[in-house]
Parts: C-alpha cells; sequence; structure tokens
C-alpha cells in the first residue's frame, strides 16, 4: 500500500476518533446540572462466582450527567460529586457482559441516587470462533470479521435492542475468535472496512462486500445463537471475495462549524442493526461522505447532526444499491422536534401521621424524577428508520424544568419514574394549540393518515402525543404527590402446581368519583412464578382483576404496559365490581397479597 494511502487512512482514523469525542461531549453537554455536587455512589463488581473483577470500566449516568471511573483490585469503586438524580450503573470489562443491558431490552431499569451502594454483578460472555479461508481454502490473513448481534435470545429486535457489532480480525492462520458477547442471535461476516470505515490495519479485502457466513449474502447468512457463556466453533467462513460499492453524497442545511457533527448511518431496511458509520465534523467545508465496499440490497440512510446541546437536527432515506455505485446523494438534514415542561413536588400535608410509614424522608427534589418517550413502532412496510430520537430520557432541573429534545418525528408514549417508592402521579396536564396534534389511533398513524385536531387539554401518559417533524410541544405539567402505597402479590390456582397461562391484573378504582380518573388504573404483567408487583399508587380502594394478556408486541416492546384507554376502563369496572376490594393507606406496602385464580375469572 502506498505511502498516500496509508496517509488518507490515517486521515480517516483521526477525524473519525474526533467526531466520536465530540458527538460524546455533545451528548453529555446538554445534560450537565447547575447545582452543585451533592452526593456519592459506590459499589464493587464482581463475577458469576463473586470474585471481584478489577480494572471494569464503571458508567454512572442520568439524564442531567455522567461519571465514569474503573473498578479498583478489590472490584470497588466510588463516584463523587454527582448532583442529586435517578442514575443508571453499569460495567464493562473484557470477556463479561453486564446483565442489565437485556433488562434494558425488556423495558425494565434499576435506577440508584447518591448515597446508593451498588454490586454489579458480569457474567462470562460468549465466544464465536473459526476461519476465513479463500475458495481454494487458503486461510486469509488481516480479513476483518464482525459478529453483529441482531436480536435477543427470545422476541424480536425493538428500539431497546442492544444491537452491537463485535469487530475481530483473522492471523495468520485465517483464525478469529470474537469474545465477551451478550447472549442473542448473531450473524457473522468477513471483508470489508469495520464500522467506522476503517481498519487500523488496512488489508486486500477493506473494499470487498462482506461474505456472511456459511458463505453466502446477508440475506442467506445463517443465525447463530450465543447464551452466556457459550463458545460456538467452527464458525468457518468461505470467503467469496465480491467487489462491494461506493454510496457517496453531501449533508446540506447543516451547521458548519466547530460546534457541530453529524453522524451518518447506513441500515439494512428491513433490520435494526448498523451496516456502517461515517462521522463530518462541522468545520469541513465539503461536508461530504462516502461508504465503500457495500453489498447489493435496499438501505436506509440516516444523519443526525449533534451541537454542544445534543442532537439538533436529522433526515432519513431509502438508498436501492444494484451493482453499481450510487452517488450524489443530498441529505438535507430538517430541525428535530422536542417536548418541554414541569414536574412539581407537593408538599407533605402538616401533621400527616402516616409519613412515619414511609420508606424515605419525603425529601425529594424534583431532579430524581426520570421522565421517557418511547416512538411508537411505524408498522408500514415501506417504512423508514427515522432520523432522530426514537428514546429519550430527562430529568428536571432545580426548578422542575425539564427538556426532551432531539425527537423524530411520530408518535410518543411517555413515561414518568417518580423520586422513590413514596411518591406517584397526581395528574398529567398539557394543553395544545392546533398545531399539535394527538390521539390518533395506531391504525391511522401507522397508514400515513394525518391525525386530528387534540382537545384543549389531553393526559400526555395516556393519550400519547403526535410529534410533528421540528415541532415543539410545551407546557407538559407532571404533579407528583406524597404517600404513594405498593402492592405485591402471587396467584394461586385451584390445583396446586398447575401451570398459570399467561395473563395480566388490573388494578381498578373501586370509588365511583375515582372511575374517569386514569391515572387511578394500573396494569401488571404477571412473571412465570405468579408474582406480580404494582408500585408508586394513590392511596384509595382498589379492585384487582385477572385478564388474558395480549400479545406481546412482535417488534417495540414498552417500558411499561400501555395503560387502558376509556372503553376497557368501563369494561374493566363492569368485571371487577364482585371482586374483593382492597384499602391502601398512605405510604402502605401490602405484601404477600394472594389473588386465586380460576379460568371464568381471565373471561
Amino acid at each position: 500500500m502506498s505511502c498516500q494511502a496509508l496517509t488518507v487512512r490515517f486521515n480517516l482514523l483521526r477525524r473519525a476518533f474526533g467526531a466520536c469525542a465530540f458527538l460524546l461531549c455533545a451528548l453529555g453537554a446538554h445534560a450537565q446540572t447547575d447545582n452543585a455536587p451533592q452526593g456519592v455512589i459506590t459499589g464493587r463488581v464482581i463475577d458469576e462466582s463473586g470474585q471481584p473483577v478489577a480494572n471494569a470500566f464503571i458508567n454512572v449516568s442520568s439524564p442531567r450527567g455522567r461519571a465514569n471511573t474503573s473498578s479498583d483490585t478489590d472490584g470497588r469503586f466510588s463516584t463523587d460529586n454527582l448532583p442529586r438524580s435517578a442514575y443508571t450503573v453499569n460495567a464493562n470489562a473484557p470477556g463479561y457482559f453486564d446483565p442489565s443491558s437485556l433488562e434494558f431490552e425488556r423495558g425494565e431499569r434499576t435506577y440508584y441516587q447518591p448515597g446508593d451502594a451498588v454490586t454489579i454483578r458480569l457474567n462470562k460472555g460468549g465466544v464465536i470462533t473459526g476461519r476465513v479461508t479463500s475458495a481454494n481454502g487458503e486461510p486469509l490473513v488481516a480479513v476483518h470479521v464482525d459478529a453483529i448481534r441482531v436480536r435477543p435470545l427470545e422476541g424480536q429486535a425493538n428500539s431497546n435492542t442492544f444491537t452491537r457489532t463485535f469487530e475481530r480480525t483473522t492471523d495468520d492462520r485465517g483464525v478469529y475468535r470474537i469474545y465477551g458477547l451478550t447472549p442473542g442471535v448473531y450473524l457473522v461476516a468477513a471483508g470489508g472496512q469495520g464500522m467506522f470505515g476503517f481498519n487500523s490495519r488496512p488489508s486486500p479485502y477493506d473494499d470487498d462486500a462482506p461474505t456472511f457466513y456459511p458463505s453466502t449474502t446477508h440475506d442467506g447468512a445463517t443465525e447463530i445463537t450465543i447464551q452466556a457463556g457459550q463458545e460456538a466453533t467452527d464458525i468457518d467462513i468461505r470467503y467469496r471475495g465480491e467487489p462491494g460499492h461506493a454510496v457517496s453524497g453531501v449533508l446540506v442545511n447543516g451547521q458548519t462549524s466547530d460546534n457541530s457533527s453529524t453522524s451518518i448511518t447506513l441500515f439494512p431496511a428491513s433490520s435494526n442493526y448498523t451496516v456502517s458509520s461515517r462521522f463530518v465534523a462541522g468545520r469541513d467545508s465539503n461536508q461530504v461522505f462516502v461508504f465503500n465496499g457495500i453489498a447489493d440490497g435496499e438501505y436506509d440512510l440516516v444523519a443526525e447532526q449533534y451541537s454542544r446541546d445534543g442532537r439538533t437536527a436529522a433526515v432519513s432515506q431509502r438508498v436501492s444499491v444494484r451493482g453499481k455505485d450510487v452517488t450524489g446523494l443530498k441529505l438535507a438534514l430538517a430541525p428535530l422536534a422536542a417536548i418541554t415542561g414541569r414536574v412539581v413536588l407537593e408538599a407533605v400535608p402538616a401533621g400527616a401521621a402516616w409519613r412515619e410509614q414511609c420508606t424515605s424522608r419525603l425529601d425529594a427534589v424534583a431532579s430524581e424524577t426520570t421522565l421517557s418517550v418511547r416512538r411508537e413502532r411505524d408498522a408500514r412496510a415501506d417504512a423508514l428508520h427515522p432520523g432522530g430520537g426514537r428514546l429519550a430520557d430527562a430529568a428536571p432541573d432545580d426548578k422542575g424544568e425539564f427538556y426532551l429534545r432531539g425527537l423524530a418525528a411520530g408518535r410518543f408514549r411517555l413515561t414518568v419514574r417518580p423520586p422513590n417508592s413514596d411518591w406517584y402521579v397526581r395528574t398529567a396536564t398539557l394543553a395544545l394549540p392546533n398545531s399539535a396534534r394527538t390521539n390518533a389511533p395506531p391504525a391511522a398513524i401507522r397508514a400515513g393518515v394525518p391525525p386530528s385536531a387534540p382537545a384543549a387539554n389531553i393526559n400526555p401518559l395516556f393519550d400519547g402525543l403526535t410529534l410533528a417533524a421540528g415541532s415543539q410541544v410545551n407546557g407538559l405539567t407532571l404533579t407528583l404527590a406524597p404517600g404513594a402505597a405498593a402492592l405485591r402479590g402471587h396467584v394461586t390456582t385451584a390445583s396446586e402446581g398447575a401451570a398459570l397461562p399467561e395473563f395480566e391484573i388490573y388494578l381498578v378504582p373501586a370509588e365511583r368519583e375515582r372511575a374517569d380518573d386514569a391515572l387511578r388504573y394500573a396494569t401488571a404483567r404477571v412473571r412465570s412464578d405468579g408474582a406480580f408487583t404494582f408500585t408508586h399508587l394513590a392511596p384509595g380502594r382498589y379492585r384487582l382483576l385477572a385478564r388474558p394478556a395480549p400479545a406481546r408486541e412482535p417488534a417495540d416492546d414498552q417500558f411499561t404496559s400501555l395503560p387502558p384507554d376509556a372503553q376497557t376502563r368501563a369494561l374493566l369496572r363492569r368485571e371487577a365490581e364482585t371482586t374483593d376490594i382492597i384499602e391502601l393507606q398512605p405510604c402502605q406496602h401490602l405484601k404477600d397479597y394472594v389473588l386465586h385464580y380460576t379460568p371464568k375469572q381471565a373471561h
């Protein structure tokens, strides 16, 4: 390879790392808080046998800020100078994976606050190993190999799916070994330049189209299932050596300054994983991008621009590669949508005798609340990968104000996590102008039918929000009250040991004056051991009702179960009229409640 070619490779490497660093700074910049440091989160990282894991990378993160550290020889770590907020804590170490990534895929998150001590148990990751050979059976040296996680072990990929690509190169025997894999279903491919368009050690195979295991294109690839700690051997690839094509173009309408950078990502039109990514710095005057080594197929090209305030603009475009290069593309960046609002914590009533029953001191602040929005799946067969955020988190500042930004156009659901178990959402209101649309049925959204204008006030936790490209919805007010109750129990059957069907438990208000209060209804899916849990409940009188669980969404799992609509709430009240009443007092945590299941009850 010539010196000139090596220089080009080095410049690409330097630009990509520089852009990656900028994006990390941009994503963290808008999350910084304006209050003084207040606390520490400590912890320990161990393996499955309880032994310490040294030098693990620790990430402590919240929408208001983040901190990174590493574990010592005893597996211990500490992060200080943390403002009051709710944090996720995860760890990464060579050869291991953090099971919390699988919890997130299921719509579950565990949050911590300053002062907490955390134990992170890492599991041994899976391994895929094999050889890459030519058509004549000769070993190929320095070929780039990708293990692409395309979905979890159970169910389909969704917007939470951890679709990471693990990269290695073959040695002098043509052998590769990729370790530390998260459990899931993988595709393995050889050839090409890697995720970011370069290999640290350039090879003659960099501009080839990938050859998928065992010796085919993406459409004919054989999937490999990896369990925790499992090693899949003899995943040998007979290299096809087919030339790839170039996909190139230019960004328009973007910021051109040192304070911005744009990522351009290529997705298969029918899949959720990333083929390759490029980065264009705002200071680059030409704003061009090039993907090499692209195989024939249909792709979605998504560009997202970041500034110091986070993701600000995006565009998505379908690209068809058929036997030749695709050049002259123009990606016109457009502003993204945003939601602003305020969280209000009500004061504890003076002289409230029940406050002694609470697990906390009821001294929470608004910044310890976490808000999440999730974009509903567009089920149209020709739907593009959206440009912009499908998921976003936010935490209020010290004044209770929050900003969910960088959102793609589409219909979103909002989830609120109160500061701790002693708080619940009492009201959620939003006054919308006619320019913001909501309440359209999902079928209409998916069919591309514009939703109708909303009423003056809606409940965004139940009605959802449909955001137009570049729109900003203001005035969302969430009022949280102290004294939340909780209910935990399990389901039994008439025949001891009989298998339980998959069903959900509905909590229905028994008081007539609460019948139309949507926030008094709750849903919990019964776990395989028959257990169920309700938290953050308003004190009051309730009834429990078991019903068959609806089919799980094939491609978009929920952070929480979607709340019942008005028609379903009326039906639930009628069905629950003959069930027992449960009265929950402020801060009461009722445990070991037994719900007797009979087939008749679930109809």
